[in-house]
């Protein structure tokens, strides 16, 4: 093993460390709604460690004019830049679409039905998240599977070989696997969006909020 992978691999699992309660927390309770949440916390607080200084929250991003109803995001990576959000309390954010620079759908497990619920995602995705004035690298959105529970459907093992869904456990068999390339993937990704941020305050033009109303 070369010396690089045998690093990938050790960051892979020391970062996956702190996701692993995603799985126990099954063992106190069975309400979905209950996993789910636990499972986006958890997810959101490792992207905190890797995007700072960007904010991570979950809520909606917002564009004028607004729709008749915004989507609820799992997960928007964002910055007070070009402009602040406009409702944030803790992890609760309402986030102009020129501030968020990257965004991801999280699911605890693949469940029936997850497939068409990312496709819904990755599909809209583009249209809400900032437009950039400098060069972008790969995509700024991505769903995420904690954990892989039953053979994945076709149509979402397509989504995990292209790399717009990423899952960090497997427990199809006797064994929970780490899923060590869909890690170090997701934190490329994470990478990608906060490497966005950083060129676009360099190269974007500042706003400044009008005074004169």
């Amino acid at each position: 093993m070369l010396v690089g992978e045998y690093l990938s691999e050790v960051i892979a699992r020391q970062l996956a460390h702190e996701l692993h309660p995603i799985l126990t927390v099954k063992e106190v309770t069975s309400n979905t709604d209950l996993l789910g949440t636990y499972a986006e916390a958890a997810i959101r607080r490792l992207c905190r460690r890797v995007v700072h200084p960007l904010r991570v929250s979950t809520g909606a991003i917002i564009d004028f004019p607004p729709p008749k109803t915004l989507r609820q995001m799992d997960l928007i990576l964002w910055a007070p830049f070009p402009s602040p959000s406009i409702f944030e309390i803790d992890e609760f954010g309402l986030v102009p679409r020129s501030s968020a620079f990257g965004a991801a759908e999280v699911k605890r497990s693949n469940y029936s039905g997850v497939d068409a619920k990312l496709e819904e995602f990755l599909r809209e995705a583009p249209a809400l998240i900032a437009t950039l004035q400098a060069r972008e690298v790969g995509p700024r959105y991505i769903g995420v599977i904690g954990v892989i529970e039953q053979t994945p459907s076709e149509r979402l093992q397509k989504l995990l070989d292209d790399g717009s869904v990423v899952a960090l456990f497997d427990k199809t068999g006797p064994e929970v696997v780490l899923r060590a390339k869909d890690v170090l993937r997701f934190i490329n990704f994470l990478h990608r969006v906060a490497r966005c941020y950083q060129r676009e305050v360099t190269s974007g033009p500042l706003l400044e909020l009008r005074t004169d109303f």
